[in-house]
This record gives C-alpha cells, structure tokens and sequence, in this order.
C-alpha cells in the first residue's frame, strides 16, 4: 500500500498540471481517485502529452491513456485500424408485406445513404485526386464508416496516417441493430459471373462525431462471388467421386485463406471439395462455401452451392455417358431453374433493372445460374 500511494501522487501531480483540473483522493474503505474530467475533443488538442497521462472522457464515458501516439481506451475492446481508404457509400430500404404464407420483399431507393434506411448498399473506394465526392471510409475492408453528406474537403485531403490517428481515437457508441432478411447481390458482373453479396443478417451500427459531424460505423459484411472459374465444374454430372480443388480454381494461397462449408452435405477438406455419399441425404442441398481471409486487408469471398438427385431418367435425359451435359439449354429450361425456383434460398438483386424485385425471381434462364453445383447421381 505504501508503494501504492507515490504513484498514485505522481499520476495526480502529472494529470493536474497537464490539465489544470481538481483531481481528489478519498481515504478509507471508500478510497477512490477521481481523474481529470474532459471532453473528447478537449483531450486531443492538450498539448505535449506525456506516456502515461489519464482522463475521463466525458463526450464517451471512458478512461484514456496516453501511450506516446493516441490517447487509447483503457478496457474497450475495439481493435485500431491499420488502413483507411475514401468511399462512396450508398444505402438501401427494404419494404415487405405478406403473401399468403409468403413474405415478399422489395428494394426500394438504393441511393444516397441515409441512417433510416435499412443497411449498406455499394462501397465503392475512390482516389483523392478522382473527382468523386466520398461520403465515407472502409476501414482495413472490413468496416464503413459513413457521414450523411460528402466528406469535407479537409478530411479529403488528409494522409493515411493522419486520418488513421482520428478514426481511431473514436470511441464507438449508441448501437443500433437492425436486420437484412436476404442476401443483397449489390453489384453483378454478369458475362464474368462475379457477384458482390451483402449477406443477410443482423447487423450493428456505431456513433461518433468525427470533426464535428456525426460518423455511423457498419460492419462491412461483404463477400465477392466469382462462378467463372467453375463452368466446366457445373456442367458435369457430380457424383460421389467428384472433386475439386478450390485454391487453384480460385487462384488463391493456402498461406492466405482457410476454406470451409457450412453444409453438412458436401465437404472441403484442405482446399478440396467433395461430395461424399450418405443414405440420408437430402434430394435436394443448398449451402455455402466460405473462403476466409487470414488479414483483414485481404477481400472476402464465398461461393453459393446447390446440389440436387434426380432420378435415373433425368440423369439420362440430361446427362451423356460421360457426365456432360447434353444440351444446356434444355437442361436449364425445362429441369434445372424449377428445381432451383423451389429450393434455392433467394437474393434481391439490384443489377437488375426493374425498381421493385421479389426476393423469390428466378435467375434467368439465359445465363448460367450463378449459385450451382449440379447433381448428383445417387438417387434412383
């Protein structure tokens, strides 16, 4: 204890002369120290602070520490970012009524961001030096963080390092949850089959004020769908002994990402996938295929598998000796868009070119269905 007390008179001497606060101690079982009491933005501009100085952040109701670089919060869990890049960030709302035993969504005004909408829509960074007028940050490609009208100029022009140093002095408040019901396909490069997906969930927005202004922070739960590399994989026969490997079909490293399945229907071991047999398994599976980045700078994908058992006669109908299809058109006429109408789990998608999409549209039956993984043979 008596160890305890000059520090603790060393912190008070340091604290009250850096900020010119009452700073008290109370003796006894109630013993407490009260720091110096200051707003977030009073805290940034003390000049000259030294290692180890503490405040309580009155505008977050935290204690901060100086470690020599930031003014860091003491027991927050957020971690600080390591990269920021200027966005343009868009938003959509989504309206929903009922339809028997149905629930139909639409996608209305994807546009400019507003809080009151319903979840992100496009982050598209752009340069400093582009013409683009940013709104917003992604941060380290995991988060967004957005304002409601174009970010100042003298946000614009600020380096990394420096615009790093503000965001992370934030302290994230006021949460609010709201829930994307479906996957929102927010951009579709269709001849190349390369998909950007929000994923459907329930999602938490943060607040802070950034010089001034109010700064909202989402999670940027955003995957990239890519099917190209796949065509050849799709239009055969799949079958117990099929398989493939997912790090050279994706072009990318082991080092770099793990792979894993939530289907319990087919399997990715080290990269390979395979769809074993099982006496119970369903005639038809939809599941999907995460390829999980070890960094946070590196983009996050997913692939959309839907499986299917005909029977022997659809096989030979649709299918030659070899396990090619036989012709693809027929084949997606007249068998493979009901079979997906029925099961497959739906997308709003807003490359489309209609204003109000139904969650339950088909693909069209021009293109190759994006989410696939053809059939199996195990079902007589």
């Amino acid at each position: 204890m008596k160890k305890i007390i000059p520090a603790l008179l060393l912190l008070l001497i340091l604290t009250t002369g850096a900020f010119s606060q009452s700073t008290t101690i109370t003796a006894g079982q109630t013993a407490n120290v009260q720091l110096p009491v200051l707003k977030n933005e009073d805290i940034s501009s003390i000049p000259s602070p030294q290692v180890g100085m503490m405040v309580f952040d009155q505008t977050f109701n935290v204690v901060r520490v100086f470690n020599g670089n930031t003014w860091t919060c003491v027991g927050c869990s957020e971690q600080a970012y390591s990269s920021v890049q200027l966005a343009t960030v868009e938003s959509f709302t989504l309206g929903s009524s009922k339809v028997g035993t149905n629930t139909i969504y639409s996608a209305n005004n994807l546009g400019a961001f507003k809080i009151s909408d319903n979840g992100i829509g496009n982050v598209k960074p752009v340069l400093s030096n582009s013409g683009a007028q940013p709104n917003g940050f992604l941060m380290d490609n995991q988060d967004v963080i957005v304002f409601e009208t174009t970010l100042p100029w003298q946000l614009q022009i600020l380096p990394q390092f420096d615009l790093l140093n503000i965001i992370n002095r934030c302290q994230w408040v006021s949460p609010y949850t709201y829930t994307q019901p479906v996957d929102v396909i927010t951009s579709a490069d269709e001849p190349n089959l390369t998909y950007t997906v929000r994923e459907a969930g329930s999602f938490e927005r943060r607040e802070c004020t950034i010089f001034g202004m109010k700064a909202y922070k989402f999670r940027n739960k955003v995957f990239t769908e890519k099917y190209a590399p796949f065509i050849t994989f799709f239009d055969k026969l799949i079958t117990a002994t099929t398989s493939v490997n997912l790090y050279t079909a994706m072009g990318i490293s082991p080092q770099a990402y793990n792979i894993i399945s939530n289907s319990p229907w087919f399997a990715v071991n080290d990269g390979i996938l395979t769809f074993p047999r099982a006496d119970n398994k369903p005639q038809s599976n939809y599941g999907l295929i995460y390829f999980v980045a070890k960094s946070n700078n590196l983009p996050s994908f997913r692939m959309r598998i839907f499986t299917h058992r005909p029977s022997k006669t659809n096989i030979e109908q649709y299918f030659d000796a070899n396990g090619n299809i036989r012709n693809r058109t027929n084949y997606l006429d007249n068998y493979y868009i009901n079979a997906m109408d029925t099961d497959m789990p739906s997308a709003l998608n807003f490359s489309k070119q209609s204003p109000n999409l139904k969650v339950a549209d088909p693909p069209s039956k021009k293109e190759v269905p994006p989410p696939t993984a053809g059939t199996e043979n195990d079902f007589n």
